[in-house]
């Protein structure tokens, strides 16, 4: 049977036609069964540092093991075409610091997930088709790719990517559980270049020439149906899910969501960002979610990224009716920034759980029958 589920692929009654089966059932393979809801977190900075970790309960841990002892069964990772290119997202060239590694492109990105994997943990990748971050105000085109004459033959170089990527990891061990086909994409895909005042976190990029820019759709279609098509030729039992951030902006995401159906892309899961420095208050992610619920009854949703109400956030996704809410990838538990603050505290190399942070999910487990 088809373990992705219900999926969003052609116009009709309610914007989205049914296809496969149900959505929380796992294919076979081996795969252990979707648990009934997705605590997830993106883990990925984890790979750039030599951090050790200490649980609530004093006892040093893998970052896997403290985030299962709460309730933890999914991890989100991204994954960079270059990130050693120029511009890329451990670049040094343009003036750029660099890493010392390459965190972010396929070898990592599969290591990381046969440890995910072995961890007993669901494995959502998240494609950024960029070498550097890939967000609302950056989606620059990978070095490698920008020699494309057309649409046709930049899709093609994102679904042999696609490809690649998704075969090693399955050969490897690390078969994603789910995979994201771009990264916050509100405004399109693939569809920037570096510019003069480009920095090195891909900031003031310029328009490319050829784009898969929202404003013309059949464009971003076929972008999206290649790195769909990239995935299922794999393993057609994946999940796949479209991220866009505009959740304040309920007749917006609408008017994506529509479009991309128009378009006939099959999709599994809507995610969307929420927070509530950018995106409102959850009484709006809640208002959003609910009508696209009854909106689109063939889709699931899930929260891609979300930090501070973290209560709020889970509850507004397991109480979706029907379990049509898959669930929710909590933004960098060992990162603070402008998003929301880490559930670590740091000393020397030795990273804590704070008792507070992750005894909120202590108390929602059995919220989220977990």
């Amino acid at each position: 049977s088809d373990g992705g589920g219900a999926r969003a692929g052609s116009a009709g009654q309610g914007g989205a036609s049914e296809a496969g089966g149900d959505a929380g059932t796992a294919g076979g393979g081996g795969e252990p069964p979707e648990p009934s809801f997705l605590l997830g977190a993106d883990i990925s900075s984890v790979q750039e540092s030599n951090l050790t970790y200490r649980d609530t309960d004093g006892q040093t841990k893998s970052i896997f093991d403290v985030l299962k002892n709460h309730g933890f069964n999914y991890a989100r990772v991204k994954a960079f075409v270059n990130p050693t290119a120029p511009y890329g997202y451990a670049s040094t060239a343009n003036g750029c610091q660099g890493m010392p590694q390459a965190y972010g492109d396929r070898e990592h990105v599969v290591a990381f997930g046969q440890q995910i994997k072995q961890a007993g943990m669901g494995f959502l990748l998240d494609f950024h088709y960029s070498d550097v971050w890939a967000d609302p105000g950056n989606q620059i085109i990978p070095q490698a790719w920008r020699s494309a004459g057309s649409i046709a033959a930049l899709a093609a170089l994102l679904k042999a990517y696609t490809k690649d990527v998704i075969t090693t990891a399955v050969n490897a061990g690390a078969r994603p559980d789910m995979v994201q086909i771009g990264n916050e994409i509100t405004p399109g895909m693939l569809m920037h270049v570096p510019g003069p005042s480009t920095d090195c976190f891909g900031n003031n990029p310029v328009a490319a020439p050829i784009s898969g820019s929202t404003s013309n759709w059949e464009n971003l279609g076929a972008l999206l149906k290649a790195g769909i098509e990239g995935v299922r030729e794999v393993d057609p039992r994946i999940q796949i899910m479209l991220h866009i951030e505009n959740t304040d902006d309920l007749s917006g995401v609408r008017w994506w969501v529509d479009n991309a159906v128009a378009q006939g892309v099959s999709f599994d899961v809507l995610g969307l960002s929420c927070y509530a420095a950018f995106q409102g208050q959850p009484s709006v992610w809640q208002a959003t979610f609910t009508d696209l619920a009854t909106r689109y009854p063939s889709l699931k949703f899930a929260i891609a990224e979300y930090n501070p109400q973290r209560t709020q956030a889970n509850l507004i996704i397991k109480n979706l009716p029907n379990g049509r809410g898959l669930g929710t990838f909590f933004w960098e538990p060992t990162r603070s920034g402008e998003w929301g603050q880490a559930m670590f505290s740091f000393q020397g190399n030795v990273a804590t759980a704070n008792n507070a942070d992750f005894s909120e999910y202590d108390t929602l487990r059995p919220q989220l029958g977990l």
